[in-house]
């Protein structure tokens, strides 16, 4: 885990979590690479991404990540669950990647609330 990250009570194992991680409560991380973020958010960033529906940078609450590798600041909603439930191995599109049954979230990313793979 690198220096300022902010962690929540949540179930980390097998994983690297980068500089200024930020993962909200009740979420479960195995076997996860997590390149964290450029910048932290501020109060009023925060404020706005919850009036415009958009998650904080970092990974959500209630989450569950298995197999995954995260690029620098992306953003994953409340609830999301990315553990490549249909053992998918190669598969594209603009919000992840699969390769070698490994999701991989580009940088930037948003992943909606309650979003499942």
């Amino acid at each position: 885990m690198a220096e300022g990250s902010i962690i929540n009570k949540s179930e980390i194992t097998s994983s690297i979590i980068g500089v200024r991680s930020r993962i909200e409560a009740n979420s479960v991380l195995e076997n996860v690479v997590m390149m964290g973020a450029d910048f932290f958010e501020t109060a009023d960033e925060l404020r706005q991404n919850k009036r415009s529906g958009i998650p904080n940078v970092g990974i959500g609450e209630g989450c569950e990540l298995r197999n995954v590798i995260l690029d620098k600041n992306v953003r994953i909603g409340k609830h999301v669950r990315l553990v490549n439930k249909n053992n998918i191995q190669e598969f594209d599109n603009e919000m992840y990647s699969i390769r070698d049954g490994i999701i991989v979230v580009p940088k930037n990313t948003i992943i909606p609330d309650g979003t499942e793979i």
